[in-house]
């Protein structure tokens, strides 16, 4: 294994690239939601755009460490048709799952610090997709919840 590959060529840099990158799509999505949403979902919300603002952060330091140059986020996100509060809470809960799949991805990772940001990242998607009403999958980040 080297620096930046880990099982069967695992690439640690492109693992991250893509946390980084669900990370962003989350932050432009949650501004979207606070800004439509009424006060208890708006609070939720933003709360829960400062997290992923905390793990974009470290997802960008973590990249840096490893002398790689950390994605940009786009300049626009694709919204929901409607911004209705059920529309808003599947379209939170939809972020915190491709977040999800992005850190289990990341868990792959043979250095045990990436695991354990893997880990630990994918313990908070999950439960703040509970928080928007999204059912607790048996393997939170796999498609389908199964494997």
């Amino acid at each position: 294994m080297s620096a930046t590959t880990g099982p069967e060529g695992f690439d640690h840099i492109e693992a991250l690239q893509n946390a980084l990158r669900a990370e962003h799509a989350a932050v432009y999505g949650y501004g979207f939601v606070g800004a439509n949403s009424g006060d208890a979902a708006r609070k939720r919300a933003y709360e829960h755009l400062d997290a992923h603002r905390g793990q974009r952060d470290t997802l960008r330091a973590e990249l840096l460490e490893r002398d790689a140059d950390p994605a940009a986020g786009e300049r626009a996100y694709e919204l929901p048709a409607e911004d209705g509060p059920d529309a808003l809470a599947q379209f939170a809960a939809g972020l915190e799952r491709t977040a999800a799949q992005a850190y289990l991805e990341l868990a792959a990772a043979g250095d045990p610090e990436l695991r354990d940001l893997a880990g630990r990242s994918l313990k908070s998607t999950t439960v703040r997709s509970l928080a928007w009403g999204a059912d607790l999958m048996p393997f939170p980040g796999f498609p389908g919840g199964e494997l």
